[in-house]
């Protein structure tokens, strides 16, 4: 017989927030905090298709590049600096990375390059640092008032080379942003340019859930399950059979479209889609409708969970729900830490 101890696991760690009445400032200022995200998922009732004054934010202008095999010393060359960091913002995140047991680094818009490492590659490095849960260190490096470029140089050529992710938004918007990719070609670093992946959904249900009578916790679970194409349609009256949340102020309709989006995403892009998707409400004059937006993070990524916590690399899996209403909006977060 088993010990009982063996299947003593502890529950997993999960940092949920739920705000009402959110106005685009405070929506804003959620999806502004972190930095790098991997996919959204778009949800519009009443639709046959998402709106496309939404579907040409997702698909112009977000193309995204991948630098492969590049050196750290890269992003403390003088020239990238003047080029880039100072001139604009700059989304960088190592790629194909486990932060729990591998080196990760990230450029911030604000001009931070952002080291996690182990604490026996650190000791070799001669950087300050501040320690990190697992035996890492992080080193931040502000790349706007870099001095000593040599001796940084050097002890960045101590690691490894990485893959990486990147897009720059210019501050001038006659300079375009493809001039990154331009700049680590001309550098003959391998550089290849990448489009977000998008598919439509277009579920089959009787009509839709209304937001002000149901559990939030239910709307995301069952857009979620909407979005991944789940059978929600019951045979047998299993205990463990999905079904639609039941809603008195349902809006009766059998139309919904779902579009997701996935890749290097931006919270600038979140952004812009928040506001569409606040407009297409205001426009449409029917009780009780909604739409709403899932978004998720990159697993290993530099994360912070709220205002007063420390951005930091970690593993996890988190997602920002804003449902976007007539009478104001309605935010879930719910996060995990994968290794705690």
């Amino acid at each position: 017989m088993l010990c009982p101890e063996v299947w003593n696991f502890p529950p997993p760690k999960v940092m949920i927030t739920h705000r009402k009445d959110q106005d685009m400032e405070s929506i804003n200022k959620t999806v502004n905090m972190n930095y790098f995200y991997r996919s959204v998922i778009i949800t519009c009732p009443d639709e046959i298709q998402t709106p496309s004054s939404i579907q040409d934010l997702i698909t112009e202008d977000t193309d995204y590049y991948k630098l492969s095999d590049c050196s750290l010393t890269e992003f403390v060359e003088p020239v990238f600096i003047e080029s880039f960091i100072k001139t604009g913002k700059v989304y960088c995140l190592s790629t194909d990375r486990n932060c729990i047991i591998q080196n990760c680094a990230a450029i911030t818009p604000d001009g931070h390059l952002v080291l996690h490492i182990p604490d026996y590659v650190f000791q070799t490095l001669g950087f300050e640092g501040t320690k990190r849960p697992h035996n890492f260190y992080e080193v931040k490096i502000n790349l706007k008032t870099i001095k000593n470029h040599s001796k940084v140089r050097t002890s960045l050529q101590k690691l490894d080379n990485f893959d990486f992710y990147i897009t720059w938004e210019p501050n001038n918007e006659e300079i375009c942003p493809s001039s990154i990719a331009k700049y680590f070609s001309e550098k003959s670093i391998n550089i290849s340019v990448h489009s977000l992946n998008t598919r439509n959904v277009i579920p089959s249900v009787d009509e839709i859930p209304a937001v002000i009578d149901v559990d939030i916790e239910e709307m995301v679970e069952w857009v979620g399950l909407l979005a991944y194409g789940v059978d929600m349609t019951p045979t047998e009256p299993y205990i463990s059979t999905y079904c639609q949340p039941e809603s008195e102020n349902a809006i009766k309709t059998g139309r919904i479209s779902i579009m997701i989006a996935s890749g290097f995403i931006t919270p600038s892009l979140v952004n812009n889609i928040c506001k569409k998707l606040s407009e297409h409400v205001l426009d449409r004059e029917i009780d009780n409708y909604w739409a709403s937006i899932s978004i998720q993070s990159d697993e290993n990524s530099l994360w912070q969970w709220n205002p007063s916590s420390q951005p930091m690399f970690q593993a996890h899996d988190s997602s920002c729900n804003v449902f976007f209403t007539h009478n104001g909006h309605i935010l879930y977060s719910i996060g995990q830490i994968k290794y705690s």
